[in-house]
C-alpha cells in the first residue's frame, strides 16, 4: 500500500472511533438513573461503572491512603452486592425520586437467594450519573469509608 492509501485509512478508522468514542459519552449523558444502576450490576464487570461524586471521590482516595499506610483493607466488603462474595440473580432497579439533577434509585436483587436492597443517591454531572451516597443494609458509604459505621 501507498503512503497515501495508508494515511487514507488511519484517518478513516480515527474518525469511527471518534464517532464510537462520541456516541459512548453521549449515551452515558443521556443514560437514566436506573440503567445506570443496573450497569453497576453487569455480571461481566460488576461495579465497573461506578463514578462517584467529587465528595465521595475524595472518601474513597482517602481510604485507600490510609489502608495503604496501615496494610488494612480500605472496605471489607462490596456494598454493591452487601457482601464479600455473591450469586446474583432478578437484579432490577427502582426509581423512588429524581430531578433534573439529582435521583435516588433502589437496587433490588437475589445474593445467594436472599432479596437484598441498595438505595443509591445519585447527582448528575456533565458526564451522567455519580454516586454521592449509598445505604447497603445498615451501612452508609462514606461513613464506612471514614471508618465511622454505625452498624
Amino acid at each position: 500500500m501507498s503512503g497515501r492509501v495508508l494515511l487514507v485509512a488511519a484517518v478513516s478508522l480515527a474518525f469511527c472511533f471518534s464517532l464510537v468514542g462520541a456516541r459512548s459519552a453521549a449515551l452515558a449523558k443521556t443514560q437514566s438513573a436506573t440503567a445506570y444502576i443496573l450497569s453497576l450490576y453487569d455480571p461481566n464487570a460488576l461495579g465497573g461503572t461506578a463514578r462517584y461524586t467529587p465528595r465521595t471521590q475524595h472518601l474513597w482516595d482517602e481510604c485507600f491512603r490510609i489502608a495503604e499506610k496501615n496494610g488494612d483493607a480500605c472496605m471489607d466488603f462490596s456494598m454493591i452486592v452487601m457482601g464479600n462474595d455473591f450469586e446474583l440473580s432478578e437484579a432490577k432497579a427502582v426509581l423512588i425520586k429524581a430531578d433534573n439533577r439529582s435521583a435516588v434509585v433502589d437496587a433490588r436483587f437475589k445474593n445467594f437467594g436472599k432479596l437484598t436492597f441498595v438505595t443509591y443517591y445519585l447527582v448528575r454531572d456533565k458526564h451522567g450519573w455519580t454516586i454521592d451516597e449509598m445505604r447497603s443494609g445498615c451501612y452508609l458509604l462514606t461513613e464506612a469509608l471514614q471508618q465511622k459505621a454505625k452498624c
